[in-house]
């Protein structure tokens, strides 16, 4: 291979790809040189109630353009994900739309919302846990996503969870036949089958 004609990120998750397939048992390992990281981006759109913890993923979501790119609550065996970034979006809207025909944005979010947070967990393990305030902070610098620190991996066959953990006693006032919606985004590189 030729590493010249890679990009550092690239180069950077295939590493990174290599370092986590090291520490895994022998029978659970990947087939790392079947295994091509290509950009790519994994989102859930939801419609959400108002307080506690709301998931935005669960066992009966089924990918579908525009309201997520899951199956379920988990990536296909073989396919992970190397996350780097993350956005977060809300509308609130006609409570009859479907998610896919939401325009999501980062104006106007709730002071509730602003101050609750996006958790995304596998395996009991927290791997981002960030307050949507400071996600939507990142892009006043021009950027879309909150650049994570360091890589977050997210493995295949495993449940995901992606919640909005509210704060104690958040109420968001809608008019009649309204419903906030929401949408989040991870930026990253996804592995996909070598030809």
């Amino acid at each position: 291979m030729n590493f010249l004609r890679n990009e550092e990120p690239y180069l950077r998750v295939t590493e990174y790809l290599k370092y986590k397939n090291s520490k895994r048992k022998e029978n659970e390992k990947w087939n790392i040189s079947a295994m091509k990281p290509m950009p790519s981006f994994l989102y859930a759109n939801k419609k959400v109630d108002v307080g506690g913890t709301v998931s935005l993923l669960t066992g009966s979501s089924v990918a579908k353009r525009g309201v997520t790119n899951f199956d379920g609550n988990s990536l296909v065996k073989g396919r992970v994900f190397v996350a780097n970034g993350i956005t977060f979006k809300c509308a609130i809207d006609d409570a009859s739309k479907p998610e896919q025909d939401i325009a999501y944005s980062i104006a106007k979010v709730p002071n509730t919302l602003m101050q609750s947070m996006v958790v995304v967990k596998q395996k009991n393990e927290i791997l981002i846990e960030l307050p949507i305030c400071d996600i939507l902070g990142a892009t006043e610098s021009g950027n879309h996503y909150f650049k994570l620190g360091s890589f977050a991996l997210l493995e295949d066959d495993t449940i995901t969870e992606i919640e909005i953990q509210y704060p104690e006693g958040a109420k968001i006032t809608l008019e009649d036949g309204k419903a906030l919606f929401a949408s989040a985004r991870l930026s990253g590189f996804a592995t996909y089958q070598k030809r």
